[in-house]
């Protein structure tokens, strides 16, 4: 093989080989240690990224909020959350990054994550305002996501995320704002009418409102030419559902209100997808055109205009950005119900999809309903923190 040929054959094998996305954490590690139970050297890797301030701080500090709020530190939780928060409402880089990433790869721009993890950030921090009990900021937090669900850079008009229009309407019930709900409970309905919790009927006689979070939510990979589209797979878990008693008797089983994959794969494109597509598609025309200038060159200045069509195809990143936030669960659930004043003990056990109990992800929870206000109960359905006992985990102020 001569030098021309040798030079074209590297040159269509490394085009063919999409570059992988850089991160500052150790993901795969990281996502063990939360799938096993160890929590603190989970949430460690990320808050040792936040310190470092790089393009993904905003990411680090969703992961790290997660992991804080299984653990039960709901204020660590909710200042992370919402430092991501801020972070990500932040779009007045847009511009200037977007211009970067049609020189550089897409993950040189500073995470700000895709729709649905915006969605999902917002859904966090509402939960955490109410946990410290403060519904008047849950559901400005739900409604913050309510927003952002409705708003893609394509400039599509899309709001189907039904669980933060019902937990908007149950914290603006809880706030006493003017409608108590109303509005955003019916269009709850409307998006899930086949799951009971959500008719608004019940809203009224609810004094207690179980949030179940459950599995793990979907992985990105680029696929395509040079890896330049983003796509979406869910991931398996066992976890179907939750079986929920208070004091031995039986509240019902959670159901379906969100499905975080599907949150995923229903927007529209972002601009950078389309960017990349584009230098995807310029990667192999000067990729191509080159080794037809080197094929049927006759001269050195043709060798190095070949040569130089190669080197501009094969240095120009087209790469989708493949970081996301991966302790996100596959879907939320959630159950209401009525409690007398009082402490009470919640149980909420979780099954998988025969109906069989999975008592490793099962949690137990004391709970304090006051008159007159919704006993707020988040938890999510993973292993106990390794040393310590699944129970008191979630202890909502009344």
């Amino acid at each position: 093989m001569n030098l021309r040929s040798a030079l074209a054959a590297a040159a269509l094998a490394l085009c063919a080989a999409p570059l992988a996305a850089c991160a500052s954490v150790d993901q795969k590690a990281a996502l063990r240690d939360f799938q096993d139970g160890r929590y603190p050297q989970a949430r460690a890797r990320y808050e040792e990224s936040i310190a470092k301030d790089g393009a993904d701080d905003a990411l680090a500090r969703n992961e790290a909020g997660t992991i804080a709020l299984v653990q039960g530190d709901v204020p660590a939780a909710h200042r992370h959350f919402e430092e991501g928060f801020n972070a990500m409402e932040d779009l007045t880089s847009t511009t200037g990054e977007t211009a970067l990433a049609m020189v550089g790869s897409e993950s040189s721009k500073r995470w700000k994550g895709d729709p649905y993890e915006r969605c999902m950030n917002a859904y966090y921090l509402g939960v955490t305002y109410w946990l410290m009990g403060d519904p008047d900021n849950a559901a400005a937090s739900f409604k913050a996501g309510v927003l952002r669900d409705a708003d893609s850079e394509k400039g599509e008009t899309q709001s189907d995320f039904a669980l933060l229009w019902f937990l908007m309407g149950m914290a603006q019930r809880d706030a006493n704002h003017s409608d108590r709900g109303a509005a955003a409970l019916l269009k709850a309905h409307e998006l899930l009418p086949g799951n009971p919790w959500l008719d608004p009927a019940r809203a009224d006689d609810a004094n207690l409102l179980v949030v179940v979070d459950l599995g793990l939510g979907p992985e990105k990979y680029a696929t395509g030419p040079s890896g330049a589209e983003l796509r979406f797979r869910p991931r398996t878990y066992r976890a179907a559902y939750a079986e929920v008693t208070a004091d031995g008797k039986t509240l019902g089983r959670t159901f379906r209100a969100a499905d975080v994959y599907q949150q995923a794969i229903t927007r529209g494109d972002k601009v950078l997808d389309y960017v990349n597509k584009g230098k995807a598609v310029f990667k192999t025309a000067a990729v191509i055109t080159g080794i037809g200038v080197l094929s049927n060159s006759g001269s050195q200045s043709s060798d190095l205009i070949g040569v130089g069509l190669i080197l501009a195809g094969l240095l120009t990143p087209a790469e989708a950005d493949t970081r996301q936030w991966d302790t996100l669960p596959g879907e939320v659930q959630v159950l209401d119900g009525r409690l007398t004043p009082g402490e009470h003990v919640i149980v909420v056990d979780v099954r998988d999809g025969s109906g069989q109990p999975i008592p490793a992800e099962s949690k137990t929870l004391r709970v304090t309903v006051t008159e007159g206000r919704t006993a707020f109960v988040w938890t999510r359905a993973a292993l106990a923190e390794q040393g310590y006992v699944a129970s008191d985990t979630m202890v909502p102020r009344p």
